[in-house]
């Protein structure tokens, strides 16, 4: 830079000279000036059209401080070309490798026109690209449920299931994921083996606990019949005590799993009526308090008598009996249990708190498995059939709540029922008087 200045110094210099020898130095000086500002601005002109279309027009030969300039731009035009074929072969690898994928990819914008679709949603959804670009995905797959996932898009992550509209009999799973700052991916799977299989054994299950119950019922009952025998020799009568505390578990088990399989039905859904939790507790406890009295456990109730759950009044009965029958059981003697059902500012919450053993970390995300133990053999001393927890998630699944748990060795487990408010109903005080 310093080499130009000192040649349009020197140039300029000149031409004062040649202005003053003429008598006219400040037209000829500014005659100068006015040229090297003409030859700077077709420079100029050169690199822009060069930068505009590099393939068209060559390089200008230029010296000075436009060169240094030129090379510059020259290197880092090379280098974003270099960076731009990169992405170009990174993004045909994507695509390629998302096209062999056996799921539907479907890109699309803020406003829910698709961008970009594999080879698999034309066979999966009937969309095919590059067909469809632009059109709004919700207006090719017209569902109700499917323009409310797209329309959340404050949600991480959404999914739900749709029967197919190219092929009868198959259901789809549709996932809907953030992709990029304006733009969703949704991925569909066809899952119609996988319910299948789940229908199948859920099927199998219900028909051998059906299949069972009528012989244990005989069994047990010829026990008892002998158990009553006033000549029974003394060698027959532990025996016989096992024999009929294991067949009443073996019942309670088969009547747990056939009642887990009528919860997996979703059409026989039960009606749902205004339920007045503090009755369904006020039961539960009245049909607990045997085994409370044997624990020696201090209860304590805190409920909201003005907050009633819209569901079905038996499902929930048997989802806060097995939350508080497992604080009871799992707590030791002279322990304390905290029953807990209160509206909060999401709908309401029902929660049994104990100060039992607690239960290590790693159980937790396993609790609701079925016949899933932290504690096998104690499981099984407390007549436990392990289908408890499994029973409550699927309650809770079909009134539309969750199950939190909170636990700390040591300190005791808080199991937490949270309702939406679409599930609550409020009453005032008049009402409930």
């Amino acid at each position: 830079m310093k080499r130009d200045l000192w040649k349009y110094a020197t140039i300029l210099l000149s031409a004062s000279l040649l202005g003053y020898a003429v008598g006219a130095t400040l037209l000829v000086t500014l005659f100068f000036a006015i040229a090297i500002i003409v030859w700077q601005l077709h420079r100029v002109n050169l690199i822009q059209q060069w930068l505009d279309n590099p393939k068209d027009n060559p390089m200008p030969e230029m010296g000075g401080l436009f060169y240094v300039l030129h090379k510059k731009l020259s290197k880092r035009n090379a280098q974003y070309g270099k960076r731009k074929r990169q992405l170009s072969a990174y993004l045909t690898q994507f695509r390629k490798a998302v096209s062999a994928l056996p799921d539907a990819i479907v890109l699309i914008d803020a406003f829910g026109k698709i961008e970009w679709a594999n080879g698999n949603a034309a066979t999966l959804l009937g969309i095919r690209w590059p067909e469809d670009a632009n059109v709004r995905f919700g207006d090719l797959i017209r569902y109700p449920e499917v323009e409310s996932m797209l329309l959340d898009a404050q949600a991480l992550s959404s999914s739900l299931e749709i029967n197919s509209l190219a092929h009868n009999h198959q259901t789809i799973n549709l996932k809907s994921v953030p992709y990029s700052k304006s733009t969703r991916m949704i991925i569909a799977r066809d899952v119609s083996q996988l319910i299948k299989v789940n229908q199948i054994h859920t099927d199998f299950v219900a028909n051998v606990s059906h299949e069972l119950k009528t012989p244990l019922t005989v069994l047990k009952g010829y026990v008892e019949i002998i158990q009553s025998a006033k000549d029974l020799p003394t060698k027959f009568k532990k025996p016989l005590e096992q024999m009929h505390l294991q067949g009443t578990r073996m019942q309670f088990i088969v009547s747990d799993l056939l009642y887990l399989a009528k919860l997996e039905d979703k059409a026989n859904l039960a009606p749902h009526t205004d339920v007045e939790v503090t009755h369904v507790i006020n039961a539960i406890i009245e049909a607990l308090q045997p085994l409370l009295e044997n624990k020696r456990h201090k209860i304590e109730l805190d409920i909201d008598h003005h907050a009633r759950i819209r569901g079905a009044e038996t499902e929930l009965h048997s989802a806060f009996s097995n939350l508080i029958a497992n604080a009871i059981n799992y707590t030791e003697p002279n322990g304390k249990i905290h029953v807990r059902w209160a509206a909060d500012s999401s709908g309401a919450i029902f929660s049994v708190r104990d100060n039992g053993l607690g239960i290590p970390p790693h159980h937790l995300s396993r609790l609701t498995q079925r016949f899933y133990r932290v504690d096998t053999d104690r499981s099984r001393e407390g007549g436990g059939t392990g289908l408890g927890l499994a029973i409550v998630k699927h309650v809770l699944q079909r009134h539309n709540a969750e199950l939190e748990i909170n636990s700390a060795e040591g300190v005791g487990s808080t199991f937490a029922c949270h309702f939406p408010d679409a599930q609550i109903v409020l009453v005032d005080q008049a009402q409930t008087g």
